[in-house]
């Protein structure tokens, strides 16, 4: 199993940042007070970043089940937010933020915050990452961003619900995700390319709903009849790619093992030569 190449940068940054202190407090008139803690207090390790050219995932473990959001932008003014793409929504221990609609090789600031069950707001330091350089001209397409969705298990509240749909897990975007709709280890995805490709790299990056929703392992079935895997994903934090070596139009992606629920994925790839 070999991972995508990807950049953590993840630093401190330069010269004094003011943080609120434990016993800060936000207040205004008619309105109960809000306590506002460091996060470090409700963090288990430090936040991980997973850096791309135009997009990058912070992956963080609470100790307590919150909302989580993060702040980012090329200035201290920050500009943009982005929250945890779960469907459930609300406060929970495992957050995968994704950080999209940036540019390569570039620098920018980010706050991680929360806010707890009781009300209370969590902020952090203030960081910087830099992403990663653009993709050379001559680099492999991935063929997925061409293709369509010939037939999937189901999607997250129905045909209609665009914001779930199986198109989701081939437009290159990874803040959006098809998700099924409580398919577990029964979920698939088939994609039909152009035309027949000597397929030889897929990459699979698994959604997940914390506890549930998450594919561990998974099986590609060819239009030809060949079965391929299980290929094993380490976790829902990026995306994994496999070697592979056979020639097909259409793909199914079948869950083999998986945490149950509304399974699905945040991005499928794949890569090769027509013909």
């Amino acid at each position: 199993m070999t991972r995508t190449s990807r950049a953590i940068v993840f630093a401190a940054l330069a010269g004094p940042v003011l943080l609120l202190s434990a016993c800060g407090r936000l207040s205004s008139p008619g309105a109960s007070e809000v306590l506002v803690r460091p996060i470090d207090e409700i963090l288990l390790e430090s936040p991980r970043i997973e850096a791309g050219a135009t997009s990058a995932t912070v992956n963080v473990t609470t100790r307590i089940p919150v909302a989580c959001a993060v702040v980012y932008g090329p200035t201290h003014e920050y500009g943009s937010i982005a929250t945890d793409t779960d469907m459930a929504g609300g406060a929970h221990a495992e957050h995968h933020p994704v950080l999209t609609g940036l540019a390569p090789d570039t620098v920018y600031y980010l706050r991680l915050q929360g806010v707890g069950p009781d009300g209370t707001l969590y902020r952090g330091e203030a960081y910087i990452l830099r992403t990663l350089p653009a993709a050379g001209a001559s680099g492999p397409a991935n063929l997925a961003t061409t293709a369509r969705i010939s037939a999937v298990s189901s999607q997250y509240g129905g045909v209609a619900n665009e914001t779930f749909a199986a198109i989701r897990a081939i437009d290159g975007d990874p803040s959006t995700q098809w998700s099924s709709d409580g398919d577990g280890d029964g979920g698939w995805i088939e994609i039909e390319l152009l035309e027949p490709t000597h397929v030889t790299r897929i990459g699979f990056w698994t959604r997940t709903m914390g506890s549930s929703a998450q594919i561990l392992s998974f099986r590609i079935v060819t239009d030809q009849g060949e079965a391929f895997g299980p290929f094993e994903l380490s976790d829902a934090a990026q995306m994994y790619t496999f070697d592979t070596e056979f020639t097909a139009q259409r793909l199914r992606f079948e869950a083999v093992e998986t945490s149950g629920g509304n399974t699905g994925a945040v991005e499928i790839e794949i890569y090769g030569e027509a013909g």
